[in-house]
């Protein structure tokens, strides 16, 4: 089987001394002139996007990187690089923690997420707990 180079691909890159392929977050590294941090050697690497597309780069560097690839696997596909450090955390829209809307507990006592909201508990068409900046507690 014929070796597959990644070195002129757009959000990813082949590390010149690992080997392993890094693949950039399309939403971080969309535009984006900095550092970023190989996952297999760690070795700091230069690198410029723009749109998308690399526009220079990987020229090595020195000194703390400014984002990590969002995800590393080997050549071979046999390694894949997920520890904390070598990779960015996923992004999310919202903190995995926080709940959307309301929540609330049924009559068994489990958590009911996204009820239905009464009269009182809106100011016009707006949830009154947004409106005054409070977490949710049904009316009544």
């Amino acid at each position: 089987m014929a070796e597959v180079s990644y070195k002129h691909c757009s959000l990813m890159f082949e590390c010149p001394k690992c080997s392993v392929i890094n693949y950039m977050d399309p939403f971080s590294f969309w535009n984006f002139k900095g550092k970023t941090k190989c996952a297999g050697c760690d070795a700091i690497y230069a690198v410029e996007y723009s749109n998308g597309q690399r526009v220079k780069g990987p020229d090595p560097a020195q000194g703390p990187h400014d984002k990590l690839p969002g995800y590393a696997q080997s050549k071979d596909y046999k390694t894949e690089y997920t520890m904390t450090g070598k990779v960015s955390p996923p992004l999310y829209a919202r903190a995995p923690d926080q709940k959307h809307g309301p929540t609330y507990s049924n009559v068994r006592g489990k958590p009911v997420a996204a009820g239905k909201l009464t009269a009182a508990d809106l100011v016009g068409s707006r949830a009154r707990f947004i409106v005054e900046g409070k977490p949710y507690k049904p009316a009544g």
